[in-house]
């Protein structure tokens, strides 16, 4: 597989396992990232965050481009391009970073974070119920955060490997909408953990 074939898989993959997330939370109608706004406009204990500066209300008004989300998780891209077909229009966001061309001398060089975003209300019997059903999909666990339960939210994670592909990936549920991160690279490890893409997550919160 060429460099350019492989970035091109490891950001599908990536972008596969957080709608995946989005659709099971019942949160797209048409999938998110459906406008035409270019983007310049596992662990069960969870972690920490002591790095994070969330409100706990489980908003995440303060994001109205792929460039605000992309200050926001500050040094998780260093390093990464913002992709031209990254979107942010209204309230659903698909933002998509990886390897520059340039710098991806070989497959196993690339490497790709995305956020997939949606705004919309839930309340604490639909946060319930779609965690019920989340808990039942194989592959995906339910992640205990004191952040994250704060505002009434519930976080998801999951590990998955595709054609010597590994993606990380952790979606919070807030009253508020969802956010999800997934981080990617070619071999038997994700280039973050599951606690790493859920602090990332956790930290696009206002």
């Amino acid at each position: 597989m060429t460099t350019t074939m492989r970035r091109t898989a490891v950001t599908a993959t990536t972008t596969g396992v957080l709608a995946l997330g989005l659709l099971l939370a019942g949160c797209t109608s048409g999938g998110a990232g459906g406008g035409d706004d270019a983007g310049s406009g596992g662990s069960s204990a969870g972690s920490g965050g002591s790095g994070s500066t969330a409100s706990g209300e489980g908003t995440f008004d303060d994001l109205a481009s792929c460039d605000d989300v992309g200050s926001a998780l500050g040094g998780v891209v260093d390093g990464l391009e913002l992709r031209d077909d990254s979107t942010f229009s209204g309230d659903q966001a698909n933002c998509q970073w990886a390897t520059p061309t340039t710098e991806a001398t070989d497959a196993a060089d690339v490497t790709a974070i995305v956020v997939l975003a949606q705004r919309q209300e839930f309340s604490a019997d639909d946060i319930s119920s779609q965690t019920s059903q989340i808990e039942g999909t194989q592959g995906v666990e339910s992640v205990d955060d004191s952040r994250v339960g704060a505002f009434g939210g519930q976080a998801f994670s999951q590990t998955v490997t595709q054609q010597g592909i590994t993606a990380s990936a952790s979606t919070i549920l807030s009253p508020h909408g969802l956010i999800a991160v997934t981080a990617t690279g070619a071999g038997d490890a994700a280039p973050l953990s599951t606690d790493e893409t859920l602090d990332a997550a956790y930290g696009l919160f206002d």
